[in-house]
């Protein structure tokens, strides 16, 4: 759980922040794709609800505000000229591109030489990427998240304010996951864990130590990296790209129904963070698109 004054920042940065970034930095960041700021941009259409698979008892209100989806996903026929100026550009995956896994990593490939090697000293060194419960892992996200105070995406609030508990309850007993309520509306969090025998989070022993993570949330055919984060004391050593390509893989080819109809993979916008943020976003695959809302029935020209 955020922090009041967490919550009230965020507000503040997404209300005037966000849009006087995107108007600012928009021109360069899409040149940084090779792209000039009329250039059209390949489109994708999402649906966040995908009815059809919404298992009953879902808990995905589509009337309820949704980062991903209000900032993001337009809404054909609404905004002029200047909503789009001040309008973030999202940063995301066409999965329909990648047939399968060997296409991905041929792309890549184009995107830079160095991701592909990384990702398999990452592997030797003994990294594994897996679906986690949080409550279990509360203390290592805590030092994930507070292991510095600047990343490539700016300044990091929790940082000075962050407590474990604000992220969720420490849980008091070895926990194993579950499957999801809904298939097509889910928030999953992966890591990256080291074998390390004997040790504890709080009072239950786990024996691994968590070193990065993704917080990822499906909304129909969206899934989006709500939040994701490396220890400093690992991420020179591939953590980051091995947790993006692995979850790739699982969403191409694992055939798990929690992947399956996801259409895009989203990460922010191209005028979030530093330099070095578009540069890893490039490098993994990701690329200026518009997600645009695809056309529903009636009763869902209201959902969120």
């Amino acid at each position: 759980m955020k922090t009041v004054l967490t919550l009230f920042v965020l507000a503040g940065y997404r209300g005037v922040g966000e849009p006087l970034r995107a108007l600012g930095l928009k021109r360069a960041r899409l040149a940084a794709f090779g792209l000039g700021p009329d250039d059209p941009l390949p489109a994708v259409e999402v649906d966040p609800i995908r009815a059809a698979d919404c298992a009953p008892g879902c808990r995905f209100d589509p009337a309820a505000p949704s980062a991903a989806i209000d900032r993001y996903v337009e809404r054909p026929g609404r905004g002029g000229l200047l909503a789009r100026r001040v309008r973030l550009t999202p940063t995301a995956i066409d999965l329909a591109r990648y047939r399968d896994v060997a296409a991905f990593e041929a792309a890549l490939r184009k995107r830079s030489s160095r991701t592909l090697p990384k990702i398999r000293r990452a592997r030797e060194a003994g990294y594994v990427v897996r679906r986690f419960p949080v409550a279990r892992h509360v203390f290592d996200v805590h030092a994930v998240k507070t292991s510095m105070s600047v990343r490539a995406g700016g300044p990091v609030l929790d940082y000075w304010l962050l407590r474990p508990g604000d992220i969720v309850r420490p849980s008091q007993r070895s926990l194993q996951l579950r499957p999801p309520r809904c298939q097509a509306h889910w928030t999953e969090w992966w890591g990256v864990f080291l074998p390390e025998p004997g040790r504890m989070q709080g009072t239950v022993r786990v024996d691994e130590r968590l070193v990065a993570y993704v917080k990822a949330a499906r909304r129909g055919d969206l899934l989006h990296y709500a939040d994701i984060m490396g220890h400093r004391d690992h991420l020179d050593r591939g953590v980051m790209a091995l947790l993006h390509f692995d979850l790739m893989r699982w969403l191409i080819a694992s055939g798990d129904p929690m992947a399956a109809g996801v259409r895009a993979v989203l990460y922010g916008g191209a005028e979030h963070g530093r330099e070095g943020l578009l540069t890893w976003k490039k490098r993994a695959g990701f690329e200026p698109m518009r997600l645009v809302l695809k056309a529903a029935p009636d009763e869902h020209e209201s959902a969120r």
